[in-house]
């Protein structure tokens, strides 16, 4: 083994590797890593939810102050937490959106988007997964799925919306909420699937490249939007993504449009990075009026949203 191995010790036993045939210090080798791996995916699957969700609780601001028709809504989710959410409704007849944001931050990141559907005469629901702004509870994949569903049950059953009249808009991690709920609920209607990704995996895999294969192993088919994708049939889907997007790959959102064969859909390219709503203000809009087959408004364009720092997901 020459210098190589010369005082390196295995075992608690302090038996030196030179002392041991190329065999026993392979085979040695290997336990050691088995015993790490493992213990790494059992550390994976204790954090996997804090690993995942990075929430800001509180709001810096709130559409109460809007002079808008405001409705504040509480939601009842997983384990008895309550989800908060707005909901500003639109003209008889009219879509409505429901807007699922990403990782991070919380539902105050998604005024520049809130305010873009309301100036083209749309109701809006925005929530907050459970941990997030105002709602109680821990955040976790389930609960954010569950938190996706009761707010569409919300707009289906408590406010009589038309289902095919549901925009469901998920930015990045959203876009994998809103693959669930199309699962849950697969009415026909269209989806906007904003800087989203293939998979939860795929995009762990992406933004830290030397986990190899335990990204899969710890997250599996998590948020898996292809699949969900495979099996629903959507009026539209519109995807929107940017090539310089340093999060969620690129590559990712191309994939899931050129994947999808189910009907209608759309690929925007963004501009800027993974938080570039309002270099991107336009570009959304005129990709909503174009394939929702909306009427242009002519009010006074509304004020776009704030810069905010990036989020992971």
């Amino acid at each position: 083994m020459s210098f190589l191995t010369r005082g390196f010790y295995l075992g608690r036993q302090g038996m030196k590797v030179r002392d041991l045939s190329i065999g026993r210090f392979l085979a040695r080798l290997a336990k050691f890593f088995v015993a790490l791996a493992a213990l790494v995916l059992a550390f994976g699957f204790a954090f996997k939810n804090k690993m995942i969700f990075h929430p800001v609780e509180g709001l810096e601001l709130n559409l109460k102050d809007s002079g808008w028709e405001f409705e504040e809504v509480w939601l009842a989710g997983l384990g008895g937490a309550r989800v908060n959410g707005w909901y500003v409704p639109g003209p008889p007849g009219h879509h409505t959106a429901l807007i699922l944001h990403g990782n991070g931050g919380n539902v105050t990141d998604m005024i520049g988007r809130i305010m873009s559907y309301h100036w083209l005469s749309m109701g809006v629901l925005a929530i907050d997964y459970q941990g997030y702004g105002l709602s109680e509870g821990e955040p976790s994949l389930s609960a954010a799925i569950q938190n996706a569903v009761a707010a569409w049950d919300f707009l289906v059953q408590t406010k009589n919306l038309d289902p095919q009249k549901i925009v469901v808009h998920g930015y990045s991690l959203g876009g994998g909420v809103a693959g669930e709920l199309v699962k849950r609920r697969p009415v026909p209607h269209p989806l906007v699937l904003d800087s989203t990704f293939t998979s939860l995996a795929a995009a762990a895999r992406a933004n830290y490249p030397l986990l190899g294969p335990l990204p899969d192993l710890i997250l599996g088919e998590a948020l898996d939007v292809e699949k969900a994708l495979e099996g629903y049939r959507a009026t539209v889907v519109i995807f929107f993504h940017s090539p310089d997007d340093k999060i969620v790959p690129y590559a990712q959102g191309r994939a899931l449009y050129e994947g999808y064969r189910n009907g209608p859909k759309d690929f925007v390219d963004l501009v800027g990075g993974h938080v570039s709503y309002l270099a991107n203000q336009m570009a959304y809009e005129k990709a909503l009026v174009k394939n929702l087959k909306l009427t242009f408004p002519k009010a006074p364009m509304a004020p776009a949203e704030p810069k905010t720092g990036e989020s992971a997901l």
